[in-house]
């Protein structure tokens, strides 16, 4: 008899580790589904990296001093590389015998060295009077016909800063370093007692395969595409327009399966870039946009050209019932994101997206 009760008493306590497993696991489960999940998306070099490093600085911890030290080495490599890249066009366009006889030093120095070397007083120099040069300034005009992060110039035009001995990475200098996203990245977020999670992965051809069967239960895919991409080619394929494969890429990610309960939101992004383009290179002038109907320079060119690229992208959504909710963004510009976002942020806390169209 007492094994008999000392069996029961088992089987009470058994029940009772049960039921606690099975209240947990529920409350995992609903923590899990209560959580909103944000997933990047977008070419290689839209821009969505910036977004994802944005949303760290307003949402999360912050950099620490060790991590703004890392980055450090970053822009050296960045500024070095594209002014590697910039005075090697200078010779291949023709335009070598035009630099000035006091700065072909400083373009034999520039070649001299690595790109993961230090930017010093002498490189630093070197960087400077080069991109004051009247046949750097004619090959970076023609950028479009090479391959070049357009936002470096902003590490060009802080030089005198970044030469430093003391030299320390600002916030924006890490908003602003490039190092392309292979793999996924995740991070976390309180914000508005919510729970958030962004994840951002490749975007370079070759790292797609990797997205669209880990995230079939997203809230909401950020899909983010460079405005002033339009008059571009992509790093991989010389002969494909990058507007032209972020409307593809975005077709593809719009009407897939897995994203059929995700909500869609579109950042037109570099717009900041783009405003400046628009004043030497005509949309229309591209063989993909000759539908373009805005005169060059009219009245309203800003914001047709904007209203246009929208057009594009909204034209691949083959779901009636799908409404797409875009933002027109500059990514290194945190006030912008932080407005923008908040606008996405109730959209996607309250369940019942409108649609918007901020500039």
């Amino acid at each position: 008899m007492g094994a008999c009760q000392s069996g029961t008493a088992e089987e009470r306590e058994e029940r009772k580790r049960s039921k606690e497993v099975e209240k947990l696991m529920s409350k995992m489960v609903e923590e899990e589904q209560e959580k909103v999940k944000l997933l990047l998306l977008g070419a290689g070099e839209s821009g969505k990296s910036t977004i994802f490093k944005q949303m760290r600085v307003l949402y999360g911890a912050g950099l620490t001093e060790d991590e703004l030290k890392q980055v450090i080495p970053v822009v050296y490599m960045n500024t070095i590389a594209s002014m590697k890249t910039l005075i090697e066009h200078v010779r291949s366009m023709g335009y070598e015998t035009e630099v000035a006889d006091d700065n072909k030093k400083y373009m034999e120095k520039i070649f001299s060295i690595e790109e993961s070397c230090a930017i010093d007083e002498k490189v630093g120099t070197a960087i400077r009077e080069l991109w004051k040069d009247e046949a750097v300034i004619k090959t970076w005009k023609r950028r479009a016909e090479f391959q070049i992060v357009e936002s470096v110039k902003y590490y060009f035009n802080e030089i005198d800063r970044i030469m430093q001995d003391d030299y320390i990475a600002t916030q924006q200098d890490m908003l602003m370093a490039r190092v392309r996203t292979s793999g996924i990245v995740t991070e976390k977020y309180v914000i508005d007692g919510a729970q958030f999670e962004m994840y951002d992965v490749g975007g370079q051809r070759n790292e797609r395969k990797k997205w669209i069967h880990c995230f079939d239960d997203v809230t909401a895919i950020i899909f983010v595409a460079a405005l002033s991409e339009y008059d571009q080619v992509l790093f991989e394929d010389s002969s494909t327009n990058r507007m032209t494969e972020a409307v593809e890429l975005f077709a593809e990610i719009c009407n897939n399966r897995y994203f059929t309960n995700s909500s869609m939101i579109l950042f037109l992004n570099k717009r900041d870039l783009f405003q400046e383009k628009i004043q030497n290179v005509h949309i229309g002038d591209q063989e993909a946009f000759k539908d373009f109907s805005t005169p060059f320079g009219a009245p309203g060119y800003y914001d047709n050209g904007i209203k246009y690229f929208l057009s594009k992208f909204r034209s691949v959504n083959k779901n009636p019932d799908r409404n797409i909710y875009s933002h027109a963004t500059c990514a290194t510009d945190s006030k912008n994101v932080a407005v923008v976002f908040n606008a996405c942020k109730d959209i996607i806390l309250r369940g019942s997206m409108t649609d918007t169209f901020g500039t």
